[in-house]
């Protein structure tokens, strides 16, 4: 697991169109976060911190939250929950963090990245990723920055599976149906088994 990013928050007490509006328009995003155990805490966050953070852990990696109350820094381990961005200015609106305990799995969506160089490439077809992201489950300390799917062997036509997937050790892909995750498409001129 790559290092865990963190992010540092300040309790906020006052609510409300207003109040919110105001710290907008001074670089701060009010949030919430909350967990299983009930806790709820309203706070504040820098704009830019927030969307540095965002663009290295997205929906699928945990992070550490700092949370500033009364001037004591209380920590949460926590996934984005839900990021709002302005439909026009450049920031973000509102943001929920959801509280993990690192002992409990979870259920996350990690991208898709594909390494070698497929056999039916070679023979003129076209590489596609059909499913960006696959949900998985697992301890939060072990969440994968990616699944790696090895496409050497793969022909024109064929595909993998979401069961065929090789994932780390403690790491179930989560889905009703066994879909196809990565094909090679047929180019123009190329044909299944076509030799060099």
């Amino acid at each position: 697991m790559s290092e865990v990013t963190s992010l540092q928050l300040k309790q906020r007490e006052e609510r409300g169109k207003g109040p919110c509006a105001r710290l907008r328009s001074n670089g701060l995003v009010p949030g919430v976060f909350y967990n299983s155990k009930g806790e709820n805490i309203s706070f504040t966050v820098d704009n830019m911190a927030l969307g540095k953070a965002f663009e290295k852990v997205r929906y699928s990696k945990m992070l550490e939250l700092h949370i500033d109350v009364d001037g004591q820094v209380e920590k949460r381990n926590a996934l984005f929950k839900k990021l709002v961005s302005h439909p026009v200015k450049r920031r973000y609106d509102h943001v929920d963090f959801i509280g993990i305990d690192l002992d409990k799995e979870v259920q996350v969506t990690v991208p898709v990245e594909t390494v070698g160089r497929a056999k039916g490439v070679v023979l003129g077809g076209k590489l596609e990723i059909l499913e960006e992201r696959v949900m998985v489950r697992c301890l939060p300390t072990i969440i994968p920055d990616s699944i790696v799917v090895d496409v050497a062997d793969l022909d024109i036509a064929e595909k993998v599976f979401v069961e065929q997937l090789v994932l780390p050790e403690g790491v179930k892909a989560v889905y009703d149906r066994n879909y196809p995750v990565v094909t090679i498409q047929a180019g123009r001129g190329a044909k299944a088994g076509e030799e060099d």
